[in-house]
């Protein structure tokens, strides 16, 4: 019985595809928050739209008046 667990706490077949399937969810949480509705480039994104579509809007309403 203690040679059955010693082989199986020094088995180390399937490590590699674990540590594989650890390291890939770690990057799909770090997308997941990134890209997220509440995530730092979302917000980031969001703004510089804003920004443009303000300086666009407050270009075009001062500039039709003579045409």
């Amino acid at each position: 019985m203690r040679n059955k667990l010693s082989r199986f706490f020094t088995n180390e077949h399937g490590v590699t595809s674990i540590e594989y399937g650890v390291l890939a969810a770690g990057l799909a949480a770090v997308i997941a928050v990134v890209l997220g509705d509440d995530g730092a480039f979302t917000q980031a994104l969001t703004g510089a739209f804003e920004t443009v579509a303000e300086s666009i809007e407050q270009q075009t309403a001062g500039g039709s008046e003579g045409n």
